[in-house]
Parts: structure tokens; C-alpha cells; sequence
């Protein structure tokens, strides 16, 4: 295996960054929370504008949360009896990107003739695909951005048993017989991006040059025309960032970025549509099995440990820049709580909720651990335009009547009946995050005061809304309560709560097997009957709350 090469970026250049970096955020934490200039809306670009590469001065970018999804189960989500809950589910959240694609998209070759199944990929289920979309965007402005767009995933890798068909020709023919006629006309504004293999760093292993002619072959217009392009989708090995950034382990294509992104971003930013053109990467914390391997292993304290946000934040950190570098946005297009489909336990419960609010502001404003305080201020070019949560199945490909993965954000129905998909856990911190810091401003980290056990467990976030309120997120990922005071600076304020919800009556926290955001459940029908706040007076300019275990609350200050 050829060694890695050394980070990108000299070390001068990482000391001036670094002074820059500082410089802001000794700035910026002299406005106290609840303060600061004027606010107005952030205002979506027309569809026409490129997006804005990177998550730019703390903004949080409109179709930030995304769902990833497996070829094998379109039926499941977007079949004629699952689509109607899927699309109120969609509509829950807003605005976002669907990616259809993760490992299945390898080995489901497509086929324009094919009678329609899960092992095959057919002009069928891309009517599907679009078909929910356009109902997601029934309503929208005329001229605006699609409420929801969609990235699909296409076999990119070399030959085998279990791939026979991966060629050239064969994506020539699912975007020509298959993506182009089904998204014709004004339909093809929905499409984000065709993404090139998945995790090539498994499929090609050490063969860097071997990808890198392929991307090349791949990317030529003759074989993707003028498609928006997605690349490189690589994954990351379940590690401690310190081995990946001293680079005493085996890393796959991590710090090989810059060589990729030479081959593929003038491409992408050629064909960018009206989603804008990005890079992307995968993130998995924990997994599912880990033998002789502890720092793997699931559990709710592992996934909501500093530890393995850290490492997240050095990937996010690293890779957002070089994508800026390169003239690109970046986005996290597949991640989840644990890998091989996630831990019993741990992936489907209350826990999982609060790991993914909290992953979502790491991933739009991530704190590099190798350099504190550089990105306090959320600068240019240095947050994740977006962030897709996978569903698979519970064991293989092809077997949705087997069950749901533990880790999925919605579960689809296992019946026959295919019926409604519904919300886990996980989709409440989605819709906690769409509804009130998807497509805000001004987002950075704060320090409340805490009292409780694990003080540094209770995470917070401020930005200002789409609507211009102010909003501190509370996020308790403590076993514990925790109460967390703040400066208000505003008499009252608004509090909506995520918060674990056990239907046993035992009262469990973290590992509750379900979630409520103000007391209420997302319907069976996936409609969502909307927020019920509760309201608190400062005393003081002082505002104090608690948490619950597991629990997180969104704070708007009002005059």
C-alpha cells in the first residue's frame, strides 16, 4: 500500500490561519449571548444562484438536513402506499436533500426493461423518486429553489462477482434510459448530483491510481454529459483523530483529498445546478461489531463522549477546507451512530436524538481539536453545507421484511403492506434542527453556566432564526440533569423541548426507545400537528432551566 501523503498546507500557512482564526474569536466573544448587531431574514437564493460553497460567517445553509436512503428499499419509502407519509415526513423538516445510494448502489446494476424489484434498479423507481419530490415541493414559490432535492448514487468501482456489470456504459445507460427521461423538463431541478461509487477507499482499496483513472474516465462528458457531479463519497476508518492526523494508522484516501479533488472539482463546478456543486465524505463514530477494537465499541456514553465529536470535527475541519480550496462546497453525505447499521440499544434510542443535534451543529461549525478556538466564529469555508443520516436495512440488502436498522431516522414498514414509513428517534432531532436552525445566521458555540453532574456534557449553540430571534440550543448528552443558566438579555422567552419519552412508565432516560418534542409524536401519518412551547421570564437578565437526561431545548429570546 503506497504511504499516505503529508497533510495538505504548510506550517506557516496553518500559523497564519491560526492567528486569523483567534484574532475573530477574541472578537467574537465579546458579544454576549442574547446580543449582537441587527438581524434579518436570511434569505434563500433564487434557483438560479450558485449555492454558496461552505457554511459561510456562522450560516447555516437552507436543505442542510438530508436523509440518506439504499436503492434496495425505494419501494419501501417512496412505493404508491409509503409515499404519501414519507412526503408529510419530508415536509416536516422543510427543506433538504434525499441521497439514494450507500453500498447497495455498487451492486444493484440498473436495468431500463427489467420487471421492477429490490435487485434492480428500474425507470420505476425513479418515478417514484421524483414523483415524491414534486409532491414535497407542492406550493413552493414559483422560481424558488426545490424544497427538497435528491443526489443519486450510480456503480463506480472495479468489476467483481458481485458487480459484473460496473462500466462506463452501464452509467451512459441509467443516465441516459433511466435519470434523463424521468427527470426531463422541470424535473430536472431536483437533481443535486449523480455521486460516483460509494466508499471507493473500500472498493479500490490501495489502488489510488486505479480510482483516480476511473474518476477521470467517469467524469468525461461523454459518459455523465451534464449531469451535477458528486465525488469523492469516502469513508473514514472508526478512529481516535490523533492517529488520523499524525498518521500512525492506515487513514484510506483521507489525506489523499487534494489529489482527488484536483481530478473532479472543475467538473463539478462546471455542471453544478441549482443545488451548487460539492465534495463529499462519510462519518460513522461506533460500530455495530468491535472485536479487540474498544474504541468501536457502541454504547450511549461512547457516542456522546467529546472523543468521538472530536474526531468528527478534525474530518469535517480538514476536508471543508480543502473542498473550499478547490472552489467547492462540502457536505457529510452519509453518517449515522454506528456502523453495520447501528447498535441495538444505542442507535434507536433517546440518546441517538441528542448525538444528532449536536452532530449537526459540529458539522455546520466544527471545532477542530487540534487547533481550539480557530473556528469559534464558524468562518468561511469551514462547515459542512449539509448532513445525510443513512437507512438500510437491519442485516442485508434485499431483505427489508427482516426489519428496519437500528439506526434509522425513519422506519419504513416491514409488512407486505409497505405501508407508512414512521419517525425514530433520531428524525426528532431533524425536525428540532429544520425547523429552527436550518437556514439561520450568526451560529457559533456558547458556555452557559451549568450546575449538575457532567457540566461538560450539556452542549449550546446560538444563532439567529430565519425569522431574526435569537435561540440558544441546550443539549444534555449527561446521564444526569443538568441546569444551565444564560444571559437573556430579553424578558421572556419561548422554550420547545426534544426530550426522551419511555411508553413503559419506567422513566428511562438516554436509552428511552422514543423521543417527543413538547410532548407531542410525530403521526402515524407522518403529519406533524406542530410545536407547543412553553414560556419563561428572565429575573434578572438571567435565565435559568434544566434538563432531563438525554434531554434538549431550543430557547428564543422575545422582547
Amino acid at each position: 500500500m503506497t504511504h499516505p501523503p503529508a497533510p495538505p498546507r504548510d506550517g506557516n500557512h496553518r500559523a497564519r490561519h491560526r492567528v486569523r482564526a483567534a484574532a475573530c474569536a477574541l472578537a467574537l466573544a465579546a458579544v454576549a449571548l442574547g446580543t449582537g448587531p441587527g438581524v434579518g431574514h436570511a434569505g434563500t437564493p433564487p434557483a438560479s444562484a450558485p449555492a454558496v460553497p461552505g457554511a459561510r460567517n456562522g450560516r447555516v445553509p437552507g436543505h442542510y438536513v438530508g436523509l440518506s436512503i439504499e436503492w434496495s428499499l425505494i419501494e419501501r419509502y417512496m412505493g404508491e402506499k409509503s409515499r404519501p407519509a414519507f412526503v408529510a415526513l419530508l415536509r416536516n423538516l422543510g427543506t433538504g436533500i434525499l441521497r439514494i445510494g450507500g453500498s447497495s448502489q455498487d451492486i444493484t446494476p440498473f436495468d431500463a426493461t427489467a420487471p421492477n424489484t429490490d435487485r434492480v434498479i428500474t425507470p420505476e423507481d425513479l418515478r417514484d423518486i421524483r414523483d415524491t419530490l414534486e409532491a414535497a415541493d407542492a406550493g413552493r414559490p414559483h422560481g424558488s429553489r426545490p424544497a427538497w432535492g435528491v443526489v443519486l448514487g450510480t456503480a463506480m468501482a472495479p468489476p467483481g462477482e458481485t458487480r459484473p456489470f460496473v462500466s462506463p456504459d452501464h452509467t451512459r445507460a441509467f443516465l441516459n434510459q433511466g435519470v434523463a427521461p424521468v427527470f426531463a423538463g422541470k424535473a430536472a431541478r431536483f437533481v443535486a448530483g449523480i455521486e460516483l461509487g460509494n466508499e471507493p477507499d473500500l472498493s479500490y482499496g490501495s489502488h489510488l491510481d486505479r480510482y483516480l483513472a476511473d474518476l477521470t474516465t467517469y467524469t468525461d462528458p461523454s459518459v455523465t454529459g451534464r449531469f451535477p457531479l458528486v465525488a469523492p463519497n469516502t469513508s473514514e476508518d472508526i478512529l481516535p483523530w490523533t492517529d488520523v492526523a499524525q498518521q500512525t494508522v492506515p487513514t484510506r484516501y483521507f489525506w489523499n483529498w487534494p489529489q482527488i479533488l484536483d481530478t473532479t472539482a472543475d467538473r463539478a463546478k462546471d455542471n453544478a445546478g441549482p443545488f451548487g456543486a460539492w465534495a463529499s465524505d462519510h462519518f460513522y463514530p461506533l460500530a455495530r461489531t468491535c472485536v479487540n477494537k474498544p474504541y468501536r465499541c457502541p454504547s450511549a456514553d461512547a457516542l456522546l463522549s467529546d472523543t468521538h465529536m472530536d474526531s468528527l470535527d478534525h474530518q469535517v475541519y480538514v476536508h471543508a477546507r480543502e473542498a473550499t480550496a478547490h472552489g467547492l462546497g462540502y457536505r457529510l453525505e452519509e453518517t449515522n451512530t454506528a456502523a453495520n447499521r447501528g447498535a441495538d440499544g444505542v442507535s434507536n434510542t433517546a440518546a441517538a436524538a441528542a448525538y444528532a443535534l449536536d452532530l449537526m451543529f459540529h458539522t455546520a461549525c466544527p471545532q477542530p481539536p487540534d487547533a481550539p478556538g480557530a473556528n469559534t466564529g464558524c468562518a468561511a469555508g469551514t462547515g459542512a453545507t449539509g448532513v445525510n443520516f443513512h437507512n438500510a436495512e437491519v442485516r442485508a440488502f434485499y431483505a427489508p421484511e427482516e426489519g428496519n436498522a437500528y439506526y434509522n431516522a425513519v422506519n419504513y414498514d416491514p409488512t407486505p403492506a409497505a405501508g407508512s414509513p414512521t419517525a425514530a428517534p433520531l428524525y426528532y432531532a431533524m425536525l428540532l434542527f429544520g425547523r429552527f436552525a436550518q437556514g439561520g445566521r450568526d451560529l457559533h458555540p456558547v458556555q452557559p453556566v451549568v450546575q449538575g453532574a457532567e457540566p461538560s456534557r450539556l452542549k449550546a449553540w446560538q444563532l439567529t432564526g430565519r425569522d431574526g430571534e435569537r435561540r440558544i440550543f441546550l443539549i444534555n448528552k449527561s446521564a444526569h440533569p443538568a441546569t444551565a443558566t444564560l444571559d437573556a438579555s430579553t424578558p421572556r422567552a419561548r422554550i420547545d423541548r426534544m426530550t426522551p419519552y419511555d411508553p413503559t412508565g419506567a422513566g428511562r432516560g438516554l436509552d428511552a426507545p422514543e423521543v417527543r418534542i413538547d410532548g407531542r409524536a410525530v403521526s402515524a401519518d407522518g403529519s406533524w400537528a406542530g410545536f407547543r412551547p412553553s414560556y419563561a421570564k428572565a429575573v434578572g437578565h438571567h435565565l435559568t432551566t434544566t434538563l432531563r437526561p438525554g434531554e434538549a431545548a431550543v430557547i428564543t429570546l422575545r422582547r
